[in-house]
C-alpha cells in the first residue's frame, strides 16, 4: 500500500520495493525482509520475495536466539552440548559412562559422543592386582601405563608413573630435609649467641651494684659526724 483512502480519494496500492514484502491482503505497508546474520551462525535457505519473507537457519553447532526472528541470530552451543543445525536447540552429549559403555569418540559442538556397542561389565573374580594394561609399556623409553579399575561399570583411565625409571629421583623431599637441618643449625647458633650476650651483660652490672653499696656505707658515717658536730654546737 502506498497511501490510505481518504474522504475524497481511494486507497492506492503499489508493489513492494526490493528487500520488502507483504504476505497477505491488508491495508498495511510492506514489511522489511529478515536479515540472516552470517557472523552469528545464520544462513539463508530461502530468498526474500515480494510476497514472502526471507527464511534463515542456524548451522550445526549453533541454536536460535529467541530474541530475534527464528534463525536470523544464533548462539554457539555451550560446552558439553551439540547441535546438528536446522534451528534446533543444543542437546547434551551422551554420557557413555552412565550407560556402562566406553567412549569411542568424545562429543563436539556439531556431533554427539560415540559409545561402544557392548556394555562393559565388571569381572566376577580378579587376582591380587586387578588391573588391565591397555598400552604397551616400554621402560627404556619411560612411557606411562594406562590402567583401568574393574570395580566400577564405568571404566575411567588414569595414568600411573613409571616407578622403575632411574631418572625420577625424589629431589623435593631431599631438599626439604636439607632446608630443615640448616634452619635448625641457624636457630641453635642464634639461641647460643643470645645466652652469651645475656651472661656478659649480667657480669657487667654486678660491680656497679657493689660500688654503689660501698658509697652508701661511706656516706652514712659522714652524715652521722655532721649531726654529732651540730648537736655539740647546739649544746654549747
Amino acid at each position: 500500500m502506498r497511501s490510505r483512502c481518504t474522504a475524497t480519494t481511494d486507497t492506492v496500492c503499489a508493489p513492494c520495493q526490493d528487500k520488502y514484502f507483504s504476505s497477505e491482503h491488508n491495508h498495511n505497508f510492506c514489511k522489511s525482509c529478515t536479515i540472516c546474520n552470517t557472523r552469528k551462525g545464520s544462513v539463508e535457505v530461502k530468498k526474500c520475495e515480494k510476497t514472502s519473507d526471507r527464511i534463515c537457519m542456524c548451522v550445526a553447532g549453533y541454536m536460535p536466539d529467541v530474541r530475534y526472528t527464528l534463525g536470523s541470530e544464533c548462539l554457539l552451543c555451550p560446552e558439553g552440548s551439540y547441535s546438528l543445525g536446522g534451528n534446533e536447540n543444543c542437546r547434551p552429549w551422551t554420557n557413555c559412562s552412565l550407560l556402562g559403555k566406553n567412549t569411542l569418540r568424545p562429543g563436539t559442538k556439531t556431533d554427539d559422543a560415540v559409545c561402544s556397542n557392548h556394555v562393559t561389565q565388571p569381572a566376577a573374580s580378579q587376582s591380587a592386582t586387578p588391573a588391565v594394561n591397555l598400552s604397551t609399556t616400554d621402560h627404556k623409553n619411560n612411557k606411562s601405563t594406562a590402567v583401568f579399575s574393574p570395580s566400577r561399570p564405568s571404566v575411567i583411565p588414569f595414568i600411573c608413573p613409571d616407578t622403575n625409571s632411574p631418572t625420577e629421583t625424589n629431589w623435593g623431599s631431599l631438599s626439604l630435609i636439607l632446608i630443615c637441618l640448616i634452619l635448625l643449625v641457624v636457630s641453635g647458633m642464634s639461641i647460643l649467641l643470645l645466652i652469651i650476650q645475656a651472661a656478659k651483660k649480667d657480669t657487667k652490672k654486678r660491680p656497679c651494684r657493689n660500688n654503689h653499696q660501698n658509697g652508701r656505707s661511706v656516706r652514712i658515717p659522714i652524715q652521722e659526724e655532721q649531726i654529732d658536730s651540730n648537736s655539740s654546737l647546739i649544746k654549747n
